[in-house]
């Protein structure tokens, strides 16, 4: 520190180097924190849940006990902004398959997930697994026809990347070719 007679007093220099690396430093880190408002609330970062997602029934619930099932769930996440996604479902219970159209919403930390039917308004509720980069969601229904509660177990088998591409070459939309033994049998 120099420091400079002034009028009879003496005053401390500031070194202007030592000081601004200082403070830009700070600046920089407060800034990088704002820019990403859930690291900088605590948490987590919100997951990219576009793709295909397949499950099956984990267990159900009946007033008797729990009963194994075959039932299972196929989820296309189409659309995501932010905490709110958008898609369609395709669920076979029984051996009887239902196509639905769904909407669905994240928590506020980006865990708990809602998925809501447009169909009947019927609702799926969970959360979502993070396991060593194997995102995993775990989705509780109640069936009012049986009386049981269904926990369903979903992992992603294809990311958006690889759906939008697949969806665009047209292989998610798989039509089965006629062959010389099906159009002889038809005529």
């Amino acid at each position: 520190m120099i420091k400079c007679k002034s009028k009879e007093k003496y005053c401390a220099e500031i070194d202007l180097i030592r000081f601004s690396k200082k403070y830009i430093l700070i600046i920089s880190i407060i800034f990088c924190a704002l820019l990403n408002s859930s690291l900088a609330n605590g948490q987590e970062p919100i997951p990219s849940l576009t793709g295909k997602w397949l499950g099956t029934v984990l267990y159900q619930a009946t007033s008797t006990g729990f009963i194994s099932s075959k039932d299972s769930i196929s989820i296309n996440i189409l659309e995501q902004s932010s905490l709110e996604f958008k898609g369609n479902a395709e669920s076979k219970s029984n051996s009887k398959k239902t196509l639905w159209v769904f909407e669905g919403y994240l928590g506020e930390r980006g865990r708990n997930i809602c998925f809501i039917n447009q169909n009947n308004k019927k609702m799926l509720v969970g959360y979502i697994i993070n396991r060593m980069n194997n995102n995993l969601i775990k989705l509780y229904s109640w069936d009012d026809k049986n009386n049981r509660a269904i926990v369903f177990i979903l992992k992603k088998i294809e990311s958006a990347d690889n759906f939008k591409s697949n969806k665009q070459l047209g292989l998610n939309n798989f039509i089965p070719l006629k062959t010389v033994d099906n159009e002889s049998k038809a005529s």
